[in-house]
């Protein structure tokens, strides 16, 4: 009998790996901020750089870039990067249509215009052929999402943007790591986004970071995230500011705090063995999930050489589950596995929390408010994919061989038993 009916279940919700993670040494790191009497970059020199300056040197190390800088969370990432771009008014920023809304609510938040296209129904992120159909003489700007287990075709997107004379922005806030052509994702386009978010595969609990390699943007980036201020290039005298006022361009504050820093230094050389046991038992998930039958795991181009995960997804084909809907199936799995598993994100254009209309500065008159109307953009495989689709939490993917045959187990055992379900 399935759990959800009554019958036993066949792993409880505390046999899972839990996430985010820490050890000992957290705690030390956490403890030496806490002592340090320095717990934000804008606080004052205290014999050492500010941690937060040491972990993006780190961080644009890992990714292969020569810049980073720290900021708030992944939303800040983007909106100083459309803001480093000089993007604004009048412009038009292409976002894929099935992702979190950061990215179409940054583009608003620098008075630009989102233009949600759709998404491959392979990959589920940007679909090329519709962003080169949606490119016009405003277009300055694509946000190339990476996430669900896959990557945006960037050998297509570059040369489409290139010829345009587009910048790409790469949003990696769910793949860190992901390696396309052998160069980590966010270093291809002109700038690359990240979130630490407590969620995200490289956690601080809050946070972000945006990595270039152009060292004009790097400058610009600093002052955008710290009201007009640079980093010193002395050492500065004790009980002094590290941040130089530069008052070039106008910034505001996204900084982020010296205990996140901390953490994420701590974190970092765990991170490559958590991407190398998620993608093996993501692979071998692949593998087993479509013996099941009815089951189709997200496609990875063949240029996607290594692949972070955020969330796990597969798409179930529902004429084989008795055409029952994506809940009624996740609802009976989670019941069989005790973790949650649910749909995607909704596409862009159903999507709650994507409301421009509701704030006064986004409608500032009826033609404006007609323009930013998600209703007008055709979404058909984003729309689908939160009815057909599926995903869970990559803290999953840490388990073990017997984890994932669990996973599979629970599946196959809710399909036997599919006409037992609710039909709803």
């Amino acid at each position: 009998m399935l759990a959800l009916n009554g019958g036993t279940p066949l792993r409880r919700g505390e046999d899972w790996p839990k996430w985010p993670v820490h050890t000992p040494e957290t705690t030390k790191a956490l403890q030496a901020v806490l002592d340090s009497q320095r717990w934000s970059i804008a606080g004052t020199y205290a014999g050492a750089p500010a941690r937060e300056r040491t972990f993006s040197e780190q961080w644009a190390a890992y990714n292969g870039v020569k810049h980073a800088v720290g900021v708030a969370n992944g939303s800040a990432a983007l909106l100083i990067a459309l803001e480093a771009l000089d993007i604004g008014p009048g412009d038009e920023v292409i976002v894929p249509g099935l992702c979190w809304v950061a990215p179409a609510t940054a583009a608003l938040n620098v008075n630009a215009t989102p233009i949600i296209v759709d998404v491959d129904p392979a990959t589920f992120c940007l679909d090329v052929k519709k962003v080169k159909e949606a490119i016009t003489p405003r277009t300055k700007a694509i946000i190339a999402v990476h996430l669900y287990g896959s990557a945006v075709n960037l050998d297509e997107l570059l040369a489409i943007a290139n010829a345009n004379n587009i910048h790409v922005v790469e949003d990696c806030a769910q793949s860190h790591g992901t390696r396309w052509n052998g160069k980590n994702v966010g270093s291809h386009g002109i700038v690359g986004c990240f979130s630490f978010h407590q969620g995200k595969p490289f956690a601080s609990g809050e946070g972000g970071s945006v990595i270039t390699n152009d060292t004009r943007l790097y400058r610009r980036l600093q002052m955008l995230r710290a009201d007009s201020r640079t980093w010193v290039d002395h050492t500065p005298k004790m009980g002094h500011m590290e941040l130089h006022e530069a008052g070039e361009l106008q910034g505001s504050n996204h900084c982020i705090s010296e205990f996140q820093s901390a953490i994420l230094i701590d974190a970092l050389p765990r991170l490559e063995q958590q991407i190398k046991t998620r993608q093996e038992n993501a692979r071998y998930l692949d593998e087993q999930l479509l013996k099941v039958g009815g089951i189709v795991p997200v496609t990875r181009p063949k240029q996607v050489d290594r692949q972070s995960y955020y969330h796990y997804m597969l798409r179930l084909e529902l004429g084989a589950w008795a055409g029952r809907s994506n809940t009624t199936v996740s609802e009976a799995v989670e019941a069989e596995l005790g973790f949650w598993i649910h749909p995607p994100y909704p596409a862009m254009k159903d999507h709650k929390l994507y409301v421009p209309a509701t704030k006064r500065r986004f409608r500032y008159n009826d033609q404006r408010a007609a323009e930013l109307n998600p209703a007008r953009f055709e979404l058909p495989v984003s729309q689908r994919a939160y009815k057909e689709n599926l995903v869970f939490h990559h803290s999953v993917l840490l388990g073990t061989k017997q984890h994932m045959d669990s996973i599979v187990e629970a599946f196959a055992k809710v399909k036997k038993a599919v006409n037992e379900l609710p039909n709803k």
